[in-house]
């Protein structure tokens, strides 16, 4: 595109244009080339994000046939979750990541993951209260990058929902 513009240029000195007729020409040339590709673009955007939509879709299908398979799965349900976050359906992203936890109590992502499915919804209790426990899982598997992040979301989520966190706290040790 460039070499364009320079060969444009190049032709309208040939000629005996002054400079302002060859920059206008060349700008007349970008701004049809930048048009063109837009256009291409938006359409390849549209396209990719109908392609992702289907891929959501058919992801929460195969995760609920596994389901289906072996309901004791926790991994599953966390899948599901992650699938349901995708779509942006949080109320089906908590329900996945509950049963997730109730198969397993101490799978502290499904907590972490509830977590911010709940701050998502809104629901800074429940938010904090999950965040907690994924803390406290983390901290029994000495998993210090993982406890760090938690610690950066629970910062995040007392400074949103105002203090919540202590008074939470208190009753999550209680």
């Amino acid at each position: 595109m460039i070499s364009c513009l320079r060969l444009c240029t190049f032709l309208s000195f040939w000629k005996g244009h002054t400079i302002i007729y060859s920059v206008a020409k060349g700008l007349f040339v970008l701004l049809v080339l930048s048009g063109i590709l837009a256009a291409q673009v938006k359409e390849t955007l549209a396209i990719d994000f109908k392609t992702y939509l289907q891929g959501a879709k058919a992801e929460i299908l195969r995760h609920k046939k596994i389901i289906q398979e072996d309901p004791l799965d926790a991994v599953a349900y966390f899948d599901l979750g992650m699938a349901y976050l995708a779509l942006g359906r949080h109320e089906d992203e908590v329900d996945a990541y509950q049963e997730a936890i109730k198969l397993n109590p101490k799978y502290a992502v499904a907590h972490y993951n509830l977590s911010k499915a709940y701050d998502l919804l809104k629901d800074g209790p429940n938010a904090i209260k999950h965040m907690l426990r994924a803390q406290e899982l983390y901290s029994q598997k000495r998993n210090h990058t993982q406890m760090r992040k938690v610690q950066r979301q629970l910062k995040f989520l007392n400074l949103k929902y105002q203090g919540l966190s202590s008074s939470i706290s208190m009753d999550h040790q209680n």
